[in-house]
């Protein structure tokens, strides 16, 4: 009775990765079409410069993503697992809106950041009535300035929503002890998340920019690294 209770758990959690690992392959489809709509769109008003942003931005969709990556996550010994997909669907709602919203004021900041620096006769510039002095084309400076933004929001991402949710699964501390939680985690390990915030954000910004369908591999294969390795860091910080 006990072999067949195993055989049936074992199967069932592979069943939940494997939906977890196609879940996570449908969130990049998606953020690939939108990116590639946006970046037509863009083409076609003579705004191709922008798409930079919107690929930073879109890491600000990481915590979100990340959800469905919760079937892999590695329990504390002796802990039973508790990952229901129903838990997962009801979350969803609430962070696709505090995402959006936070992806609604950035790009709001970056129209003006394109218009004041990069082109001052733009379309966007005339809907907007932004009217400033010519500062000449400082397009190097807004790609490097977009670069450093994306290295930023991804580290955001994942002190402030992957590790709480993560820490939740595995202590549940409350609402703000997880938050205290992840962010005593990200200062105990500080190179490594600046490491790991490097990897999303190249894994994001470098693919839809020069080669658009490698994104749909190394997207989710980073990503999903990326948080089984949190995964394993913050067990091992635990229990030392």
């Amino acid at each position: 009775m006990n072999i067949v209770s195993e055989s049936f758990n074992l199967s069932s959690l592979s069943a939940e990765k494997m939906i977890s690992y196609g879940l996570l392959f449908f969130a990049s489809l998606m953020i690939f079409f939108i990116s590639q709509i946006i970046h037509f769109y863009l083409g076609t008003y003579n705004l191709s410069t922008m798409y930079i942003s919107f690929c930073a931005g879109f890491i600000l969709f990481i915590p979100l993503v990340s959800l469905v990556l919760h079937p892999l996550i590695v329990n504390k010994e002796g802990k039973s697992e508790t990952f229901h997909f129903s838990a997962l669907l009801a979350n969803i709602g609430l962070v696709c809106v505090v995402q959006f919203l936070c992806f609604l004021i950035w790009m709001t900041d970056a129209i003006a950041l394109y218009s004041l620096y990069v082109d001052q006769h733009s379309f966007l510039a005339k809907v907007f009535d932004i009217k400033t002095q010519s500062r000449g084309d400082m397009t190097f400076e807004f790609y490097c300035f977009n670069f450093i933004l994306a290295w930023l929001f991804a580290m955001l991402s994942m002190v402030v929503g992957v590790l709480p949710c993560l820490i939740a699964r595995l202590d549940n501390y409350g609402v703000v002890g997880d938050f205290v939680a992840a962010f005593s985690f990200a200062k105990r390990h500080k190179s490594l998340m600046c490491f790991y915030a490097l990897l999303i954000a190249s894994s994001v910004l470098v693919p839809l920019l020069y080669g658009k369908y490698l994104f749909l591999v190394i997207f989710p294969s980073v990503l999903a690294w990326v948080f089984t390795r949190l995964n394993k860091k913050y067990l091992e910080s635990s229990v030392s």
